[in-house]
């Protein structure tokens, strides 16, 4: 066996008396200031927050209001939100702004928005991450954009919102209504009508099976006096019509709707904003249809029609309109009241352009249209027009398209009796 080694702990080192204390006081002041001073911990990867989008508006000031209104009624609600307004297209003046929040990190959002709607208050998330499938934004990181908006596929309208709803058309709609006018007449009645129809009817069909019901629709406002006197007009020559009005023009006007719907007329779905709404993402057309339909619903509507503003859609528009439940329409003649605003040539188109079977665009918002229309109702039924409801005229004619005996009867050149 070998011998073990024990190994003696070294001596202390003697120091002088004196300089033992200097050391020993030098060693307590540095631990005192290594505890007192803070070292920056490593960076912890931040909670990822929701975007909610609360409502769309053609001015900040608008916004703004609808933000404080939200703050002062429901106070819980708009509690830990951080609110921003937003342009909807950065490069195009007066294309209206967004309200957004970011809500607080691990906050319910979809509830939240729930509750927000339930109170009478838009609400959308337009992104809510999970966390756990959504890495972490470190704490240095910006917080989220909103989704960048979709370029719109031709010129931007030059058209201008007036008061009370009315709107002033430039050279670009013009062209728009021009080319829908000009597609529709390359198809039939239910195709220029339903953008996105798979069935159709002719006009000769009609003629043959004597059918000749008609629609007059009006778009935008609701202007205080002209769209009033307009309901006046209708309800004396005893026609029921479709009243597509801007929601939130409407908003501070339910008086008016409410006496559209009881007079028997019908309330379409016309956005809320009246902006081109192929410009927006898909969020944001959701939240046009969405909102303007809840607005319309607390007056007494059920809008089962859009009709896009402008008559400009694309086919993924249609597709979230038809999600919503909503049928996309437009119309076989366009009166041009938004761009003459002359009665008598008003009249006149209506008497060259409107047939059997037609329905007519015209706006609520014209004096020019108001001294119009008697005349306008005159010509139709000389023309031997029913005037229906938009819904009535669309069901009925369905019917028509789908009616084997009127198929059979448009090979034959035959009638029914």
């Amino acid at each position: 066996m070998g011998t073990d080694i024990v190994r003696e702990p070294p001596a202390p080192v003697a120091l002088p008396s004196g300089r033992f204390h200097r050391f020993r006081k030098a060693a307590a002041l540095t631990l005192t200031l290594l505890a007192a001073t803070s070292f920056p911990a490593a960076a912890t990867p931040a909670e990822p927050k929701a975007l909610l989008q609360l409502g769309l508006y053609q001015k900040d000031g608008e916004a703004w209001w609808a933000w404080e209104s939200l703050r002062r009624a429901t106070p819980d609600l708009a509690d830990g939100l951080s609110p921003k307004v937003v342009p909807l297209d950065a490069k195009r003046q007066g294309s209206g702004v967004a309200l957004r929040a970011t809500a607080p990190a691990g906050l319910d959002v979809r509830a939240l928005c729930r509750r927000m709607v339930g109170a009478g208050f838009g609400c959308l998330v337009l992104d809510a991450p999970s966390p756990a499938s959504t890495p972490a934004t470190p704490a240095s990181a910006p917080a989220p954009s909103p989704p960048a908006p979709v370029p719109p596929a031709s010129p931007p309208p030059t058209s201008q919102a007036g008061a009370d709803g009315a709107f002033s058309y430039g050279p670009d709609d013009a062209r728009t209504m021009a080319d829908i006018e000009r597609h529709g007449r390359r198809k039939g009645r239910l195709g220029a009508v339903i953008p996105d129809t798979t069935w159709d009817v002719t006009p000769a069909v009609l003629k043959r099976e004597n059918w000749n019901l008609c629609a007059l629709t009006f778009d935008d406002g609701p202007h205080r006096v002209v769209t009033r006197q307009i309901l006046d007009v209708l309800n004396r020559e005893k026609i029921r019509a479709t009243y597509f009005p801007i929601a939130r023009v409407a908003e501070n006007q339910g008086d008016i709707i409410r006496d559209f719907i009881a007079a028997g007329h019908e309330i379409g779905n016309h956005s809320l904003s009246h902006s081109d709404l192929r410009a927006m993402t898909p969020e944001a057309q959701r939240f046009e249809i969405a909102e303007a339909n809840r607005i319309l619903r607390g007056f007494g509507a059920d809008p089962v029609l859009f009709r896009p503003p402008y008559g400009r859609y694309t086919l993924d528009l249609l597709a979230i309109a038809r999600d919503e439940r909503m049928s996309p329409v437009l119309w076989t003649v366009d009166t041009r009241d938004w761009q003459v605003r002359d009665p008598d040539k008003i009249v006149q188109h209506v008497k060259t352009e409107a047939g059997t079977g037609s329905v007519l665009l015209l706006h609520s918002t014209y004096p020019s249209t108001l001294t119009a229309l008697p005349r306008v109702i005159g010509e139709m039924r000389a023309k031997g027009c029913e005037f229906v409801t938009l819904s009535e005229w669309i069901d009925r004619m369905r019917l028509l398209a789908n009616d084997p005996v009127v198929s059979a009867s448009a090979q034959t050149g035959t009638t029914r009796n």
